[in-house]
């Protein structure tokens, strides 16, 4: 009998084993083969809809635009000179995952591809999601230990506080949170939104949906501030404009009643009202281009948004893959079975060898 070498695997004895016991290799790869197909058939197909954004990357200061605060100086308006946003993209998957997010992402309409269900994305998740028979088990084996909380409903004028969340709309929230994703590629700087859901309409739904949903985020970080002191030098203008206008009425029903006369005194205060008119008016002209300024201001600091690609309705499930995971499976049980098989004809050789050595 030859020696055996540690740790030494010998091709030509494989081949002989595969081939002396190849009808059990082929038992044991049917039986795992049917086993993992029925197994993986119980979870349910699903579909996952992609949508990728490029953001602006412009100038984030007022002083990357040196014409705008040149301008805004001359009347007095200082627009800032802050360094970046605290907000980059590389948060946007933080920001997805936020409670804040993720309320609006519950409440969103969805209609189902087969039109059988309208309704909040909430409760598509819970009344037309589906689940392994061995998730709806546990489910089952938990609540006889655990009491179920209040079920969670959508209907009337029901809304979710964020701040403060029931049992329910916790559990719902961390089941939208799976459903959806962010990824930021650090190079390009590319936002890969993508949604999964098992109707393929729904996907596609829920994919515009949080693509909105972070624009308008953004978009709200971004001018919020600006937005209020648009606010604020539009009241001013207003009332401004007022104050002239009322000057310019004092001093014509003044000229009015007083047209032909020469004394002094009235060429005075005729001379005073319409200085009185003259101020009030540069005053109003004055708010008003400052007024210009924060609505230009407003506009720059929008976020731009390029879609790369848009949501579209899936034709084919994205999972599980049904066949290759079958695939797998039946190879790695094939190579369990050739491993025990050499660890044992290992050992009976080493035995075999010992008995005539004794």
């Amino acid at each position: 009998m030859e020696p055996i070498v540690k740790n030494e695997i010998r091709i030509d004895l494989v081949y002989q084993l595969i081939k002396k016991k190849w009808k059990k290799f082929l038992a044991v790869m049917s039986v795992t083969s049917v086993l993992v197909y029925a197994i993986v058939c119980c979870v349910p197909r699903y579909y996952v809809v992609d949508v990728m954004l490029a953001p602006e990357y412009g100038e984030q200061s007022m002083g990357g635009n040196s014409s705008l605060s040149a301008a805004a100086s001359m009347f007095g308006v200082n627009l800032g000179q802050g360094g970046a946003d605290a907000i980059v993209p590389e948060f946007y998957p933080d920001i997805v995952k936020s409670t804040d997010f993720l309320v609006p992402v519950m409440e969103a309409e969805v209609v189902s591809q087969d039109g059988e269900f309208s309704g909040t994305y909430g409760e598509y998740i819970l009344k037309r999601e589906k689940y392994p028979w061995w998730t709806n088990l546990y489910a089952k084996v938990k609540g006889i230990f655990v009491s179920a909380p209040a079920p969670y409903s959508a209907s009337g004028e029901y809304k979710v506080d964020p701040f403060k969340l029931t049992m329910a709309e916790s559990q719902l929230l961390e089941r939208v949170s799976s459903s959806i994703g962010c990824t930021v590629d650090e190079k390009t700087g590319v936002i890969t939104l993508n949604v999964k859901a098992q109707d393929p309409l729904v996907a596609a739904t829920m994919a515009n949906k949080v693509k909105d949903l972070l624009q308008d985020f953004m978009t709200k970080y971004r001018t919020e501030k600006n937005k209020e002191e648009l606010k604020h030098a539009i009241a001013m203008c207003d009332t401004a404009y007022a104050g002239y206008l009322e000057a310019q009425q004092v001093y014509a029903d003044y000229v009015d009643k007083h047209q032909g006369l020469s004394k002094k005194a009235y060429q005075v205060e005729e001379e005073r009202l319409a200085g009185e008119m003259q101020l009030a008016f540069n005053i109003y002209n004055t708010l008003y281009q400052q007024r210009l300024l924060r609505e230009a201001e407003v506009q720059r600091r929008t976020p731009v948004f390029t879609i790369l690609q848009n949501a579209t309705v899936p034709v084919k499930p994205a999972g599980p893959k049904r066949l290759i995971i079958t695939m797998v499976f039946t190879l790695l049980s094939a190579l369990f079975y050739l491993v025990k098989l050499i660890i044992k004809n290992r050992k009976k050789r080493e035995q075999a060898i010992a008995a005539e050595e004794e």
